[in-house]
């Protein structure tokens, strides 16, 4: 159990003994102002509005009733109604002797294995195929990968997904051009550049009528099962996933390509998942539902009918800009199928469906039944998911067909990445940038800093840690931003070898990994921990902090959590080594004492950067 959570336990407890259970769910305890105290607890001021009493009054209440002294010093009654708790330092002292000694926990950073283990997709990445991936698909990627990576971390089962757009009306025009391709060469050649091609298919596609209407033909064939039209596309597939895996490789993303599960994996199936919504959802036959709620400007119940020849589920709550009930089509009046369509097949699939798939994009092994799925995708796609999920959940098919239990949506929205003018991040002519140059850069301007920094680092290692620097510089000026936000993309903030950034964690691992070296032996695991400076327990402190972290991570989707922690425990860490001697110090005791500090917030930065955050640390800068 993390400290937050004991302390949480605890407190709950105090408040249920002092004014009833009813009470005790939300201690509202959080970590406090470090000048002050190491956590606090708001609870009080909660409840005098459902008391009607003084806040200070019951804060002593609940200090009457609460059993801490094992863990803090005397609790504090602060301001209005905060009280404030500080860690004692034998309790810190011995928290620090049992994970250094318990090498299974030590290996974890003292994160503690999930008791609710669960089935959890976490779709991410996404990218079109024929196009090149852009500095758009970065967010969705890492932020994914990570939120992954920690499921996994601590014990969740993980299905990741890679939902590319591999089907649908361009791929007509796409088909047509490699069509072209072959007559000219009589071998279908690489895609050199996926932008460029694709561009030429919607040039000609936009200005050409024979080739627009051979195109639609294309698509035709496509759906039919054509065996040229066929093997067009997955050649026209198979060149855009090349490119995506050296992309992922790049940045160390775990995707493979048997998590990719495109649209055209669910095409087959969306006949009948329309039909089993229609019935699902009360399909209104002759339209006068929706002419009804247009009327009356609400829906009072899930819907599907069909609108302006197109097939539409209506939702309670939602309205266009006219304040009219707003659809989601399913179904155009031509008959072709749309994105939320497949969305839903896909959903519908993950958590329901109940049988293994011999398709090409990988068998399943067992079947999903998802208890939570997550989308990592940008935050104009809000109203389209929460669309998305309301229908699911009106469809009652939301429930896991095994526990029975509700299955978790959640939409892990983000914000977009600015230039240092504040406008969407561009290359110089207006283009989008394209994500293999930007990690190019990145490697190149790591190398002049790498090059000014240590002239003497020979090539080959200038150019290891130029890679490293430069990818992990990328991945977490990113991953370091709540996700919910805007940012402004500039090379030197993201470069800088001081504040909060990639090169400033490497750099402090570093010097971690080089006085463990100096140090030369291999430390006891009996070493007891010595806390007698601000520093050291600071330290201390901040390493046993890591599992309050990833739970909040885990709790909130948010990266930028670990990320801030791992700033702070770097921070921690520097004003330790400046005043507190390792390898100088004034006894034996105190000696191991600090290296085994050392060694411990080592092994925390390298589970938190390179297992998790996924990205590459370094033994020497």
């Amino acid at each position: 159990m993390s400290i937050e959570s004991l302390l949480r336990e605890r407190f709950s407890q105090a408040i249920g003994l002092a004014f009833g259970s009813q009470f005790a769910n939300d201690p509202m305890v959080k970590p406090g102002d470090p000048k002050f105290a190491d956590y606090q607890c708001n609870a009080a001021l909660a409840l005098s509005r459902q008391l009607g009493r003084s806040p200070r009054e019951l804060a002593a209440e609940i200090l009457r009733h609460l059993e801490i002294a094992d863990m803090c010093e005397l609790p504090t009654i602060a301001g209005p109604g905060f009280i404030n708790v500080r860690l004692s330092t034998a309790w810190l002292s011995a928290q620090l002797g049992d994970l250094l000694a318990d090498s299974a926990a030590k290996a974890r950073g003292g994160v503690k294995w999930t008791t609710e283990q669960s089935t959890v997709v976490v779709d991410y990445a996404g990218p079109n195929i024929a196009k090149e991936m852009h500095v758009g698909h970065l967010r969705s990627s890492i932020l994914g990968d990570v939120i992954a990576r920690i499921l996994a971390f601590v014990g969740h089962e993980v299905v990741r997904q890679n939902h590319v757009g591999d089907f649908g009306t361009q791929f007509g025009m796409l088909i047509r051009q490699a069509g072209d391709l072959k007559l000219d060469t009589g071998e279908l050649p690489r895609i050199s550049d996926l932008d460029s091609y694709y561009k030429q298919a919607a040039e000609r596609d936009k200005n050409d009528p024979q080739f627009a209407a051979e195109a639609r033909q294309a698509v035709v064939a496509l759906q039919s099962g054509d065996p040229e039209a066929l093997r067009l596309w997955r050649w026209i597939r198979e060149e855009s996933r090349r490119h995506c895996r050296e992309i992922f490789a790049l940045l160390n993303i775990t995707l493979t390509q048997a998590d990719e599960r495109g649209e055209s994996f669910y095409s087959h199936r969306l006949p009948e998942v329309v039909q089993l919504l229609s019935a699902a959802l009360a399909f209104d036959g002759d339209g006068s539902r929706v002419e009804e709620a247009r009327e009356s400007e609400y829906v009072t119940k899930a819907f599907v009918t069909q609108s302006q020849g197109a097939l539409c589920v209506f939702l309670p709550g939602y309205v266009d800009k006219d304040k009219k009930p707003l659809p989601l089509i399913i179904r155009k009046g031509d008959g072709a199928y749309l994105y939320a369509t497949t969305d839903l097949a896909a959903l519908y699939f993950r958590i329901i469906e109940d049988k293994t798939t011999p398709e090409e994009t990988a068998p399943l092994d067992h079947n999903w039944h998802a208890d939570r799925i997550i989308y990592t995708t940008d935050a104009r796609q809000a109203q389209h998911f929460a669309m998305v999920f309301d229908t699911i959940r009106a469809a009652h098919w939301d429930i896991n067909p095994v526990t029975r239990r509700p299955v978790v949506l959640q939409h892990a929205a983000f914000g977009s990445i600015l230039g240092e003018d504040g406008k969407p991040f561009k290359t110089r002519s207006g283009e989008t940038v394209k994500l293999r140059e930007l990690l190019t850069e990145a490697v190149q301007r790591a190398e002049t800093v790498v090059r000014e920094k240590n002239p003497d680092l020979p090539v080959a290692a200038r150019e290891l840690v130029a890679r490293a620097v430069g990818i992990s510089a990328v991945k977490y000026a990113d991953l370091r931003q709540d996700r919910t936000t805007d940012y402004q993309f500039s090379w030197d903030r993201m470069l800088a070898l001081e504040g909060n950034t990639g090169p400033y964690l490497q750099y402090t691992f570093a010097r971690i990994r080089s006085i463990l070296r100096k140090a030369g032996t291999k430390l006891p695991p009996s070493v007891a921990i010595n806390l007698s400076t601000p520093q050291e327990r600071d330290l201390g402190r901040r390493i046993l902090q890591f599992n309050d972290v990833i739970e909040a991570v885990l709790h909130d989707l948010k990266p930028h959590y670990l990320c801030t922690y791992m700033y702070e425990l770097c921070g921690s860490f520097s004003s330790f080594y400046e005043n507190c001697p390792v390898l100088q110090a004034a006894t034996p005791e105190i000696r191991q004492s600090r290296l085994a500090l050392s060694e411990l917030a080592g092994m925390v930065l390298n589970i938190g950067w390179h297992d998790l955050l996924g990205l590459e640390l370094l033994e020497e800068m």
